[in-house]
């Protein structure tokens, strides 16, 4: 059985980790709850410095019906005669900030005009600003109207993944690979989390039985399996999505050139970029359905908005350099008006040259990286092949007897050499 000392040692690691766990997940739900209340939004407005001065009494002029807590600040006339008068408003939250409302219009009156500068000048008029697009970004698992039948252990997925929580940098690469390796359900990234949960604290659980069950002198291994298989159920469903990415990848990649020829093929017959997608859609699913779903993706969102976020869309999700010069193209093409026909068809050949090459490079790479798989499992075997016939002679000869005349022909050798030395060594008593 384990010293005390250990299993205090190990009782105390579990619950700091589990305390730690638990703060974790409370400060998780609290930054949750931040994020959900709604910000206040407050409308620009124009802000000017009260003066120091004492108040100004009103004009004689001033119209009769004004609230009690408005006042009217008269311009110097020196220095301000040409700017009307302005209401001006105590705002209560910063007591040397005041809200500036115009006047309104006198009939009769001039409007004031604004100061005449460089950036307000147009060539042919007034161009209006482009829209800027101030949107945030919304996920599916966060509009409360999302569907949740993808949950993989239903209700309890939601609290599974909050036991594991994650930086914000993780989550969205976590969130890249689900999506790279075809996983486009809303709560793709928490059944992941949820999966990963569970098997590190199955490989926890496997681990301490086999503690308690292993015999002494295995306990060591035990011990280290403890720490061994949770790493394992933490970073193996991770690895599998990678592994999943990388083979989708390869597959939309293999399938873009045929892509480019099928399109081309449909657009010169007069169909547009929108039909002949949903047209090469059904000849895709059978060789590649990877690249077949994504042109679906785009269909749909084509319907929805407009070709050109459906292709931005398309080349956010794969970070693959074909789709980005293939999104680049339509998208340049139609701005530019060129034929898109004759774009297609060289391009095709493009991507077609650059994935021979390609290939070409990974070959020329595997001939080195086949040399120590070679060394280590081929040779070995090639040493047997060759020692082996001689390995089986000589233990023949030393199982038929052939030590003891080894033996028996060195004994000879030995006497022989010792009356060859008493013959030649000098006689240490000469005769008189």
């Amino acid at each position: 059985m384990l010293p005390p000392w250990m299993l205090a040692a190990f009782y105390v690691v579990s619950g700091v980790v589990v305390v730690w766990m638990l703060l974790r997940l409370r400060h998780k739900r609290r930054l949750a709850l931040q994020e959900e209340r709604p910000p206040l939004v407050h409308p620009p407005v124009e802000t000017t410095v009260r003066p120091s001065l004492p108040p100004s009494p009103p004009p004689a002029n001033a119209p009769a019906a004004l609230p009690a807590d408005l006042t009217i600040l008269k311009p110097a006339a020196a220095s301000t005669a040409s700017i009307p008068p302005a209401i001006v408003t105590t705002s209560s939250a910063a007591p040397s900030i005041d809200k500036v409302v115009p006047r309104p219009s006198v009939p009769g009156e001039s409007s004031p005009q604004p100061p005449a500068s460089w950036h307000r000048e147009r060539l042919f008029g007034d161009i209006p600003a482009a829209p800027v697009d101030n949107l945030a970004r919304v996920l599916a698992e966060d509009v409360p109207t999302t569907r949740s039948d993808d949950l993989l252990f239903g209700d309890v997925t939601t609290f599974l993944a909050a036991m594991l929580p994650d930086s914000a940098t993780r989550r969205e690469q976590t969130r890249a690979e689900l999506i790279s390796a075809g996983y486009y359900q809303p709560h793709a990234l928490q059944n992941l989390a949820a999966v990963r949960y569970l098997t590190m604290m199955a490989g926890l659980v496997v681990a301490f039985l086999l503690l308690l069950a292993a015999p002494s002198r295995l306990e060591w291994i035990a011990m280290g399996g403890l720490f061994m298989l949770p790493l394992l159920g933490w970073a193996l469903p991770r690895l599998y999505i990678r592994g999943q990415a990388v083979d989708r990848r390869s597959e939309i990649e293999r399938g873009m050139p045929d892509l480019l020829d099928m399109l081309n093929m449909c657009v010169s017959q007069g169909l547009t970029i929108p039909d002949s997608l949903r047209r090469i859609l059904r000849d895709l699913r059978g060789p590649y359905p990877a690249l077949a779903q994504e042109l679906r993706i785009i269909s749909e969102q084509t319907a929805i908005g407009n070709m050109h976020l459906a292709l931005e869309n398309f080349s956010r999700r794969l970070d693959i350099p074909e789709v980005h010069s293939f999104t680049s193209l339509l998208i340049q093409t139609e701005k530019m008006g060129t034929s898109i026909s004759d774009a297609l068809a060289s391009y095709s050949d493009t991507m077609r040259e650059s994935l021979r090459q390609r290939a070409d490079e990974k070959g020329n790479r595997a001939t080195f990286q086949l040399l120590f798989p070679t060394v280590l499992c081929l040779m070995p075997a090639v040493y047997l092949f060759l020692l082996g016939p001689a390995i089986i002679d000589l233990s023949n000869f030393f199982n038929s007897g052939g030590r003891d005349s080894l033996d028996q022909g060195t004994q000879v050798i030995q006497r022989i050499n010792a009356n060859r030395r008493a013959s030649t060594a000098p006689n240490p008593y000469p005769s008189p």
